[in-house]
């Protein structure tokens, strides 16, 4: 069974698919709480070591792996639960539009961030980024709250080993 708790567990894997996609919604969260604590602690130290680290970090979780979470909930989910459940259509066409709208705010992050890594900026925008990680805490929220609970019912234990092999290939390529 399906559980929200994943604190002091190991690692899902493939195997638990949905179980993968609540651990990413996890690490979405650190990394937005890098975001939130970016921009004092530059005001404070500048774009020192730390901050550069940090910056790569953020951007390589958020280039690779949203991209790919995205991909695995659009991919594997939505089409067996607009099948068997056609009226989560406005809710999977919402959440689609979401994914769209957070990779856009998130490409005018990236090159914000890659500016101040690189030393062409000095600052970069609280505002921009708080509404980022808010955008995407309430996003993932909605997602544990109805997406994954639900295709954990209407999925067979078939089509959600599909999707763990289908979300681990996806990987695989990217890398």
């Amino acid at each position: 069974m399906l559980t929200l708790d994943r604190l002091g567990k190991p690692a899902p894997s493939f195997d638990e698919p949905l179980e993968m996609l609540l651990a990413c919604h996890d690490k979405i969260r650190r990394f937005c709480d890098q975001l939130d604590k970016l921009p004092p602690y530059i005001a404070e130290n500048g774009v020192d070591e730390v901050a550069r680290q940090a910056i790569d970090a953020v951007i390589r979780y958020f280039e690779m792996a949203g991209p790919a979470h995205h991909s695995d909930e659009e991919d594997e989910l939505f089409p067996i639960l607009l099948a068997r459940v056609p009226s989560s259509a406005p809710k999977l066409e919402q959440l689609a539009a979401e994914h769209g709208y957070l990779h856009s705010c998130w490409n005018a992050i990236r090159d914000d961030l890659r500016a101040l890594r690189d030393g062409d900026i000095d600052v970069i925008s609280r505002i921009e980024i708080q509404e980022f990680v808010r955008l995407y805490r309430e996003h993932a929220a909605i997602e544990e709250a109805w997406l994954i609970p639900t295709a954990d019912i209407i999925l067979t234990a078939e089509e959600k080993r599909l999707a763990g092999e289908h979300m681990a290939a996806r990987r695989k390529a990217a890398c």
